[in-house]
């Protein structure tokens, strides 16, 4: 992974470079190996890069052809495309090959490149920025403006950094934070005057202001094949091939493994495609060991066993009781999953890990937890009562239920959740601020599941994208999704939806396309449930709960009164649920972990020593 950042004035104003320098500084754990930034009289450019990843990365930090600069945070995994098509050599620098592209393509250039990236282009003689974001939203890119001044980054804490960036919060963020709600606004952040680009974007800047664009979206068309065999042969090529992609670099891949299916899939076809290089592939699980924690009704690790017998393989299950070297970052030791996090950051590096594979948006994307219900949402009758004729196996009586279940009952229990967010556990929010929010309450994502396309675009996915890539900074890895191809995501979300549910079994398509390489128990396990992490998590419970107590006691009081009833908070604390209900914990910890989060995060940024708030 690597850096960008920069500073716009639009007035015409001249970029001060102190404020550059203490951007970079910020952002120079991205890329070790060059840091610059170049001033155009009323716009400063930065990158910090890492070229251990990318085998076509430059030595300097800026692509420079003729009035055009780019600079970029992109893995570009069609290369040999581009490069026939744009009709130059394979040698180009990524940087010199996005100049290409956009000098053939303009403002659609983004529609032709398949990777992880953000880049910006500035365009001399029409003193335009334009930036572009990839189309799922893999690498971040956030952004301030007033009207008078844009400044961007990578992380937001170069923004922070800033004398002219406010630090307001986004209140609704935060009175969703305090009701244990969503946000469904993919721009928004914590702070009120940071935005983050959307996926699939483009941001146009001149002297004229700010436009935004959408480049992407997917199943604008859909695919109509020949036979349910056809589908399945589709998708196993797509996925193979999105994988594939993804290992051609010429460094240690690591892969996380959970044993469900998307998971499974992707270390199978990763591990083959590497043995044949000569190259093994390394592999953790966030299950506990065996010593820790014994095998349990439904146990994923012995799925885990089965797919690492199969392939030759072995697995690192995570293990609380190892010592870690180093803290990754100042913010989530306080919580156990940060802990788990520093572990399989700790053992791939000491692994030589530099790409991880992760499965990460197959089950909201590609693999597809469908219901019944969301035949009938979609208008499909014909399939929805295919289906409870079948599961009602001649019953008249099974029949009503299963229709029952699936139409009257499932619509009115999303209902209830869309209406009662929440509702289980204890709220914390400051009477005042929620009533002057209550009308902006956010609501459930219950409703966006029948819906992937919206719940792709809801920014929902990107809360995991925008983690890791943070997280990987620190130890110079970059997690990579196969399943966030953009190609593989827009064929799943084109084929007929009946497709992903049938006799019963959700995610049918996909089992169906890899069949012939997955373990019979791994291609049928139909829980979605990890009982082993969840009993590790029960049996250490109390310690959470402990330092969730420890964090909560550090919260600044000045800073967090308009938000939180502290009385409330207390009794939230004090309640034995915290000690007993692995639920209710992480309830709470979603409520409180967010607060400490942002005090860090001011104090880290700060610049005087002190946190300077309109509170």
């Amino acid at each position: 992974m690597s850096a960008i950042f920069g500073i716009f004035h639009l007035n015409g104003k001249p970029v001060d470079t102190r404020q550059l320098q203490r951007m970079q500084a910020k952002l120079v754990h991205y890329g070790h190996d060059q840091q610059a930034f170049m001033v155009d009289k009323n716009i400063g450019l930065g990158c910090c890069l890492n070229t251990s990843i990318d085998p076509h990365a430059s030595d300097v930090p800026f692509g420079e052809q003729e009035d055009l600069v780019a600079l970029g945070d992109s893995l570009i995994y069609n290369r040999g495309e581009l490069t026939a098509d744009i009709a130059v050599g394979e040698g180009l620098t990524t940087q010199a090959l996005l100049l290409k592209a956009y000098r053939k393509w303009g403002l659609d250039c983004a529609k032709h490149i398949n990777g992880d990236f953000v880049f910006a282009i500035w365009d001399k003689q029409s003193s335009q920025l334009i930036i572009f974001r990839d189309h799922l939203g893999v690498r971040p890119l956030y952004y301030f403006f007033d009207g008078a001044v844009f400044a961007f980054a990578t992380d937001f804490r170069a923004l922070l950094v800033l004398p002219f960036v406010g630090r307001e919060f986004d209140e609704v963020k935060l009175y969703a934070t305090v009701t244990g709600t969503y946000h469904i606004d993919p721009e928004a952040t914590y702070f009120a005057h940071i935005k983050c680009l959307r996926q699939a974007h483009l941001l146009k800047v001149d002297p004229h202001g700010l436009q935004k664009q959408k480049y992407w979206t997917p199943a604008e068309q859909k695919v109509i094949l020949k036979d349910e065999a056809d589908y399945a042969a589709m998708m196993y090529d797509l996925v193979s091939d999105a994988i594939n992609i993804r290992l051609a670099r010429k460094v240690q891949i690591g892969a996380e493994l959970s044993g469900g299916l998307d998971s499974s899939v992707i270390v199978v076809l990763a591990n083959r495609t590497l043995k044949k290089e000569g190259q093994k592939l390394t592999l953790f699980s966030w299950s506990p060991p065996y010593d820790l924690v014994e095998q349990q009704p439904g146990d994923e690790r012995q799925l885990i066993e089965l797919v690492c017998r199969q392939e030759g393989l072995s697995c690192h299950f995570y293990d609380y009781r190892l010592p870690l070297a180093q803290d990754i970052c100042e913010i989530l030791p306080h919580f156990e999953e940060g802990h788990l996090w520093q572990q399989e950051y700790q053992f791939m590096t000491e692994q030589g890990v530099k790409i991880i594979l992760s499965g990460w948006g197959g089950d909201q994307a590609v693999s597809l937890h469908a219901r019944m219900y969301d035949l009938l949402a979609n208008g499909d009758l014909k399939h929805f009562g295919a289906e409870a004729k079948y599961l009602a196996r001649g019953s008249l009586i099974r029949l009503l239920k299963i229709v029952a279940a699936n139409t009257v009952l499932q619509a009115f229990n999303l209902y209830r959740k869309a209406n009662n967010p929440g509702k289980d556990y204890p709220d914390i929010a400051n009477a005042q601020f929620a009533a002057q929010l209550k009308h902006r309450r956010p609501t459930d994502v219950s409703h966006l599941l029948g819906d992937p396309v919206r719940y792709i675009e809801s920014s929902l996915i990107q809360t995991r994208t925008e983690l890791t890539a943070w997280l990987d900074s620190y130890h110079g890895v970059q997690h990579v999704y196969p399943f966030l191809d953009y190609r593989v995501v827009d064929f799943a979300l084109s084929v007929p939806r009946y497709l992903f549910i049938k006799h019963g079994l959700s995610r049918y398509l996909f089992r169906a396309a890899f069949t012939s390489i997955l373990p019979p128990e791994v291609r049928n396990f139909l829980s979605k449930n990890d009982a082993a992490k969840y009993k590790h998590g029960f049996d250490r419970l109390a310690i959470f709960a402990a330092k969730l107590r420890l964090t909560a006691g550090q919260l600044r009081r000045d800073l967090f009164a308009a938000y939180i009833d502290w009385e409330q908070l207390e009794k939230l604390l004090d309640n034995p649920l915290l000690d007993a209900d692995l639920m209710f914990y992480v309830h709470a910890l979603f409520k409180i972990h967010p607060f400490y989060y942002l005090q860090e995060i001011l104090a880290e940024t700060d610049m005087e020593g002190h946190i300077k708030t309109r509170w």
